[in-house]
């Protein structure tokens, strides 16, 4: 009894030391906190409080010592005085400064971010390839020597974008350059083309015809005469005669019929045509400015033909080879006959149309004229093609996208194209004598007697497409393969067959205008690169490198380092 009392004690007395032991040990355990290192492992020195097993033993009041069963030793290392939390301050919350892990996180990130970035910047300037960045970062520089040195950069820079700038406007500008070239061996002259446009255009009969069919129009043999004599003058007129055209009487035709009604009524010119050229020449009937003509050796006439209007056609159409010569060949002269009529004759490139602006020559029906020209060209280098129409100065006719009336560009038919929209800026109509659909399919007012009446009041600033009142911009750029031509001298006799017309040139052209590219975009590359390697030092592989370090460098470092 008394020995299970004393083992039912010392159970007892066990369990409550162990107890006590737990308590004790829990109380007296170091705790994890910022100003500890903890380092796991087996101790290799005794430390005071251990005995030779290696079990920790605490005092205790009330006991001897009790061991506590340790499985590994602690190493307690303390982090240096700067590491460690401040002292709780005995003011109020307000007074006590945060410690580290007392800033908000977004406040912390910010400013590690910032850190980054600094450091960043640093290493760039310091391992740049361009002259001078290094010193903005260079160790053992005060203040002042770093601003000088950010002084001279930006003096670079502002320098080299002011000349780069320069020559890009050159480039824009004035790429190309007209040389002149001697070698009259090896190329080929165009041959002159010419309008002609008769002085006879009404046939009298078709006239009597029509006045018989419209009786209800010409009730009095006044109103006939009149008719007569506004249908003649209405086939023959441009802009330098507006003011002949009879605009009391419109005779019920509206300005939407005078182009139909002058075709039906127009008078059956039937010129024949023979050259000495290898390629056979055309002669074409065409709409101009001065009425209803005929084109020889022209590539654009047919565009302003009646037909190719009326059929609402925009398709580019087949006109075969230029016709040209070459000095071997000796003279050849192209002549027209069976004219039957007096006549006006312009003489212009294959790629043109006769303008109210150039000189006109007038040779009556019974003469037969030779007349003698000299030419001068200018053609344009291939690689011209590759430039825009503004750094050209030039257009080549395929280039018509701002043509509104034809498909082709011409130099004749862009300032045709630009009076008639004057016209109807100012008038609201246009002449008979233009096409008034547009490639949009837009229909454009005819001019009746009364919109004929506002033109002749502006018909000088028509025709010189200059105007105080009104702003006109044409945007009409030469024609890059062009030929002009110049009469010589011309000579006519009596000739009892009727009007006949010959032309050719006698005097082959000693030299010819060459359109070459002198600025390319190679160029502007070198001068750029000489200007950026002379004020900088820098080359296209220091550019490779900034980019390299502020793109695929700078995710790198800010965010996966």
């Amino acid at each position: 009894m008394g020995r299970n009392s004393a083992e039912s004690w010392d159970g007892n007395d066990e369990s409550t030391s162990h107890s006590r032991r737990t308590s004790s040990t829990a109380s007296l355990q170091p705790r994890l906190g910022p100003g500890l290192l903890l380092f796991p492992g087996n101790a290799q020195k005794q430390s005071p409080g251990l005995d030779a097993a290696g079990t920790k033993t605490i005092p205790n009041a009330n006991d001897n010592h009790v061991p506590v069963n340790q499985q590994r030793s602690i190493r307690c290392i303390r982090r240096p005085p700067l590491w460690q939390p401040p002292p709780p301050s005995k003011g109020g919350p307000e007074e006590q400064e945060l410690v580290p892990d007392q800033i908000p996180d977004a406040k912390r990130g910010a400013t590690k971010l910032g850190a980054k970035v600094h450091a960043f910047i640093i290493e760039f300037l310091q391992g740049s390839s361009i002259h001078g960045f290094i010193y903005l970062a260079k160790l053992g520089l005060n203040f002042v020597e770093r601003m000088l040195w950010f002084a001279f950069i930006c003096v670079a820079l502002f320098s080299i974008i002011s000349l780069s700038k320069r020559t890009w406007h050159r480039f824009q500008t004035s790429p190309m350059v007209i040389s002149m070239d001697r070698n009259k061996l090896v190329w080929n002259t165009s041959f002159p083309s010419l309008t002609v446009c008769p002085h006879k255009r009404i046939d009298e009969l078709k006239v009597e015809e029509y006045i018989l069919a419209h009786e209800e129009d010409f009730e009095t043999e006044e109103d006939q005469e009149d008719f007569r004599d506004f249908i003649v003058k209405l086939a023959s007129l441009t802009y330098d005669n507006l003011e002949s055209l009879p605009l009391n009487k419109s005779f019920g035709i509206s300005g939407e019929k005078y182009l139909d009604l002058l075709y039906e009524l127009k008078w059956a010119f039937e010129p024949e045509i023979s050259s000495g050229a290898a390629v056979k020449m055309f002669i074409y009937e065409t709409q101009t400015e001065f009425g209803i003509c005929h084109a020889v050796n022209s590539l654009v006439a047919r565009y302003n033909s009646f037909d190719y209007w009326r059929s609402n056609d925009w398709s580019i159409l087949d006109h075969g080879d230029r016709v040209t010569v070459h000095p071997l060949d000796g003279e050849i002269y192209a002549q027209i006959i069976n004219l039957s009529t007096a006549y006006d004759v312009y003489f212009h490139g294959a790629g043109d149309v006769p303008s109210i602006s150039k000189q006109r020559y007038t040779f009556p029906e019974s003469d037969y004229t030779t007349v003698e020209l000299i030419a001068l060209e200018i053609y344009t280098n291939e690689e011209a093609r590759a430039f825009t129409t503004k750094q050209r100065s030039c257009r080549f006719n395929y280039e018509a996208e701002d043509m509104q009336s034809v498909p082709i560009y011409s130099f004749g038919l862009c300032l045709s194209e630009c009076r008639m929209f004057f016209a109807l800026r100012a008038c609201g109509c246009i002449p008979h004598f233009y096409r008034n659909r547009l490639r949009n399919g837009r229909r454009l007012p005819v001019c009746g007697l009364e919109g004929i009446g506002c033109l002749v009041r502006i018909k000088r600033e028509i025709i010189s497409l200059k105007s105080d009142k009104y702003k006109i911009n044409c945007n009409c750029l030469a024609n890059c393969d062009d030929s002009n031509f110049f009469v010589q001298s011309h000579r006519s006799r009596v000739w009892f067959l009727g009007a006949n017309l010959q032309w050719g040139i006698i005097d082959y052209p000693k030299m010819q205008l060459r359109r070459d590219v002198l600025f390319s975009f190679a160029d502007v590359l070198v001068y750029i690169g000489g200007l950026v390697g002379f004020f900088l030092g820098c080359s296209a592989l220091s550019f490779t490198e900034i980019i390299y370090y502020f793109t695929a460098r700078f995710v790198r470092r800010m965010f996966f380092n």
